[in-house]
């Protein structure tokens, strides 16, 4: 059994935690903690079987869009949860919705809300970075689509509706008139909008989204009406418009800020539409936000005053923190979770499973990028390769990592980013899964002695390991594997390092990131998405993989001249397939995000989980009576 479940653990784990909470609450340096211990005491919640309503199930995350003021049909089926696994994708009809005006928040304890989290690349300039930083920005800036906060379903933000021409290619968004920006910068027209787009395409740009308008023209018809016009399909622009489940990356910033005192006088107060509007930051600590004037454009009245986002490496610091007081929010991985129930902590929790925990594997590059492709890399090779990467999925006990890294609260996680509710699953996969991927430690040690490691020859294998904002799961992930891994002969190093370098070298496919792999916290997007994202024609590498398959049906679907749903689904299967029987990575589990607060401060958080900055909908953090 792996070291980490021994119960002489305990003991240590709760000094640590002690000695934390007295460093936090004298206001010194916290020690720093090398090896993070774990006590096996697992409870596991088993959900309340729910109906969620699936409306228009299609095999893709298309949106139907609707002109206004005409009637549509809508076909409804009601699908029931089961334990561990519910209904998240919807196709919904945009309609502009209005949205309740609160009654005004409870009179909060604090002024100030303060939730500590890993760390971002710090910066006001959203287009410079990507997920998951996108916490600095989504408290003040808005998108045009927005989701909702259970379900996840797209709904009018600063568009108030929007519709898409028969073949997909041609989008058209009505926007929200007399929405004011934040300091005096003006009313949000289409000329924003232009502006944003023209940012997110600029040279120094890192928005991911920015593959997605290769080609692509767009121009405001009039102050508030615009139109997107792309050389192929383009069914997941709803989804990259808003404001998460694929999307969240292309905020609505005002033009006549940049205009008049350019991009280092929107640096000083950036100004967005947001119920809560930029206050400032402390570099290597943390921004915060005040609440925007009342009453807000769309109604959302906050009950907090001030938010505060303050970045916090380590795990136990966070949670001694939160202990004494000195914050009131925080990202805790499962086990320090339990550690904080017993201290009065509450969890929040998103309203679906809809994030997955996986590891991607560097050097794949067995598609176009051949120029970048190292036979050297061991589980790369195309002799041996194949067999080492199922040596190393065997390897693991999933059932175990899932109790040691979730507490037993997700589901397994068959072939990374597919789910049936996305509707493209192969069955095979679920009848191959024990022959395939399987925990056998003995195959796995004879599979890697097939390639030429053993325990006494063994394969160098760098882990990445970075601290991010509500990703608490992957660095306890990346450390377990250590014990799968060592003795079927993999010498794994752990190297400490930053998303944003992790994220640059992959890009980039450099040697750095072909020594080994990184592990990623994700949220659920559409298939389409996905497609795109992985292949080499408009993606950005982010599954380290790249293959002919995915090349040649990525280029068959931007072709496509209609919307062809049966073909869709054929080159979705066809890519799932390829990556399933290569082993393109290491898939672990489906599972909720959750945050830990003081109930004393907070009485609850609604969030979907699934946005740019996962939690989100801060007008929605209500304080406790």
């Amino acid at each position: 059994m792996a070291y980490w479940f021994t119960k002489s653990r305990a003991l240590l784990v709760s000094s640590l935690i002690l000695t934390l909470a007295f460093v936090v609450a004298c206001g010194t340096a916290a020690p720093e903690v090398v090896e993070r211990e774990v006590v096996r005491e697992v409870q596991v919640e088993v959900p309340k079987e729910v109906e969620v309503v699936r409306e228009v199930e299609v095999p893709v995350e298309v949106e139907k869009e609707v002109v206004r003021e005409v009637e549509v049909v809508k076909e409804v089926e009601v699908l029931k949860e089961v334990p561990k696994e519910t209904v998240v994708e919807r196709t919904v009809i945009a309609t502009p919705t209005p949205i309740p005006v609160s009654a005004g928040p409870v009179e909060a304890k604090v002024d100030r809300v303060i939730y500590a989290l890993g760390e971002v690349q710090e910066t006001n300039r959203h287009w410079t970075v990507g997920r998951p930083s996108y916490y600095q920005f989504d408290p003040y800036s808005e998108t045009l689509i927005g989701i909702d906060s259970v379900t996840n379903a797209r709904i009018p933000r600063l568009a108030k509706n929007w519709e898409s021409s028969p073949d997909g290619r041609e989008w058209t968004l009505y926007l929200e008139e007399g929405v004011p920006f934040h300091f005096d910068w003006g009313e949000f027209t289409s000329a924003d909008v232009i502006a944003s787009f023209d940012r997110i395409l600029g040279e120094d740009s890192q928005v991911s989204a920015a593959s997605f308008f290769n080609g692509a023209t767009y121009e405001a018809i009039d102050d508030y009406t615009v139109k997107l016009t792309f050389p192929s399909l383009a069914l997941d622009t709803p989804a990259i418009l808003s404001r998460g489940f694929g999307g969240g990356e292309i905020m609505m910033l005002s033009k006549r800020q940049f205009d008049e005192v350019g991009v280092e006088g929107f640096d000083e107060m950036p100004a967005g539409t947001g119920s809560y509007m930029y206050g400032g930051r402390t570099v290597g600590q943390s921004i915060w936000f005040e609440k925007a004037p009342q009453p807000h454009w769309r109604g959302e009245n906050p009950d907090f005053q001030e938010v505060e986002l303050r970045w916090v490496r380590e795990d136990l610091t966070r949670l001694a923190a939160l202990l004494t007081g000195e914050i009131h929010i925080a990202a805790l991985s499962r086990e320090l979770q339990l550690e904080a129930a017993r201290n009065g902590m509450v969890n929040a929790e998103a309203g679906a499973p809809t994030h997955y925990l996986t590891m991607f594997l560097g050097g794949q590059y067995y598609g176009a990028y051949q120029e970048d492709y190292d036979p050297s890399v061991p589980w790369a090779s195309p002799e041996h390769g194949k067999i080492i990467r199922q040596a190393m999925n065997k390897a693991i006990d999933r059932d175990e990592m899932l109790q040691h890294v979730l507490k037993g609260q997700g589901s397994l996680m068959l072939l990374t980013q597919f789910h049936p509710v996305l509707g493209v699953w192969n069955e095979a996969w679920e009848s191959d899964w024990e022959e395939l991927y399987g925990f056998d430690p003995e195959a796995a040690r004879e599979l890697m002695a097939q390639a030429g490691y053993t325990p006494d020859n063994t394969m160098p294998f760098t882990s990445y390991n970075y601290f991010s904002s509500d990703e608490p799961e992957t660095a306890v992930m990346l450390e377990a594997l250590i014990n799968y891994w060592q003795p079927i002969g993999i010498d794994v190093t752990l190297l400490d390092s930053e998303w944003g370098t992790v994220r640059s070298n992959y890009r980039e496919r450099t040697d750095f990131i072909k020594k080994g792999g990184w592990g990623n916290v994700i949220t659920m997007r559409s298939l389409t998405n996905r497609l795109r994202s992985w292949s080499s024609a408009q993606g950005v590498g982010g599954s380290g993989y790249y293959s002919d398959v995915i090349e040649r049906n990525y280029a068959e679907f931007q072709a496509m001249d209609t919307v062809d749903n049966e073909r869709i689904h054929e080159l979705l299967m066809e890519m799932g397939n390829d990556k399933y029987y290569n082993f393109a990575d290491i898939p672990f589990f489906w599972f909720t995000l959750q945050v830990t607060y003081n109930p004393e401060v907070v009485e609850s958080w609604t969030f979907p989980g699934t946005a740019g900055s996962k939690t989100s909908h801060w007008d929605l953090l209500r304080a406790a009576p």
